[in-house]
């Protein structure tokens, strides 16, 4: 017995070794993205540029010549949010997706799988092309991110109206959020139909996905978001890993599996609808960068839930670099796109074959 003690203790303590150095790796690697990601830009700003703007503010110096104030106006003002943005948004889609996958049962599920981002393209395609604002007198981007904002959270409203009175299944709940993505996506085609071509592609990048027009005052509400999303869902993770074991399980251990994924899908929706507001809909980060993580932490929340927020900030900051060092200004959620799809196929055969998830 003791020996099997010490082989367990052992095991744990190489895995638990194994977690930190993942996490000190990725978090490394982060950090040198963002400083890397400040260097990359149509300016043409090297890195050692890069570098001494950011000491030179640290040091207090102010730029003197044109130059320099450009250079300075380009890093600051320009990169660092984008960068930082990126992280936000990859944060919440990332965590986002971990946890629809764990309330669904469904290893499929992602943060749009309840038709948010459809519910929020039709809210921004009134905006774009029909010019209608559910809160009037705004300028056009308020417009756009407010319409995008409130009509994301209708599809969550929906599916908790009806929880609060039917007490679905899981799979009742993902069914009616595909059932209002078809919907909103009629409605969506029905005005595009008559759209001007400007509107089309102003939609069609929107409804691509882009960090490219982040900036300070919109970072702030992101990375708010993005605090309360990691910390409200490790404050819960312990009960996502007891909704793994089933409804019935959940229950005898005094959980409320109805009351948990009612609180989940609001949070999810909530924070979701704060990204596509700034960013449109960048898809395939919420679906992969859990799995991901899985390989190195399994199915335990508590570790699940913050590593997926670095994977996925990973993925749209190297997706944002990728995107900036081609020509073309192609947005981010094409090449998320490039890296998710190939990665997903992967992930779907590897968990086939062992059966695990």
């Amino acid at each position: 017995m003791a020996k099997y003690r010490s082989a367990h203790r052992d095991e744990y303590l190489s895995k638990r070794k194994m977690q930190i150095c993942v996490v000190t790796i990725l978090l490394s690697i982060l950090a040198a993205l963002i400083v890397y990601s400040l260097s990359v830009n149509s300016f043409k700003v090297t890195f050692e540029e890069s570098i001494q703007v950011i000491i030179n503010r640290i040091n207090g110096v102010e730029p003197q010549t044109y130059i320099e104030k450009m250079i300075d106006y380009v890093v600051m003002e320009v990169d660092m949010p984008r960068a930082f943005g990126a992280l936000a948004i990859g944060t919440i889609l990332a965590i986002s997706g971990a946890v629809m996958q764990t309330v669904t049962h469904n290893p499929l599920a992602e943060p749009y799988t309840i038709g948010i981002s459809s519910a929020a393209l039709f809210g921004v395609t009134i905006s774009i092309a029909l010019g209608m604002s559910v809160i009037p007198g705004l300028g056009k981007d308020a417009a756009i991110a407010t319409n995008a904002f409130i009509f994301a959270l209708i599809p969550a409203l929906v599916i908790v109206l009806a929880t609060t009175f039917r007490k679905l299944t899981p799979n009742m709940m993902v069914l009616i959020g595909i059932g209002m993505m078809y919907v909103f996506s009629a409605f969506t085609t029905l005005i595009k139909f008559n759209a001007t071509e400007e509107s089309l592609q102003e939609i069609y990048i929107w409804s691509i996905g882009t960090v490219g027009k982040i900036g300070w005052s919109e970072l702030v509400p992101l990375s708010i978001t993005a605090v309360l999303i990691i910390v409200a869902f490790y404050i819960l993770s312990g009960r996502l890993n007891v909704l793994m074991s089933g409804d019935k399980v959940c229950q005898s251990l005094g959980v409320n599996p109805f009351k948990l994924r009612i609180i989940s899908f609001v949070l999810v929706s909530l924070g979701v609808a704060v990204c596509v507001c700034y960013s449109g809909t960048i898809g395939f980060v919420g679906l992969v960068a859990p799995h991901i993580t899985r390989l190195f932490t399994g199915n335990n929340n508590k570790l699940l839930i913050p590593l997926s927020a670095i994977s996925g900030a990973l993925l749209i900051l190297v997706g944002d670099i990728i995107v900036r060092m081609l020509p073309g200004g192609l947005p981010a959620g094409v090449i998320t796109a490039l890296i998710g799809s190939p990665l997903f196929l992967y992930f779907l055969f590897r968990q086939r074959a062992n059966k695990n998830f």
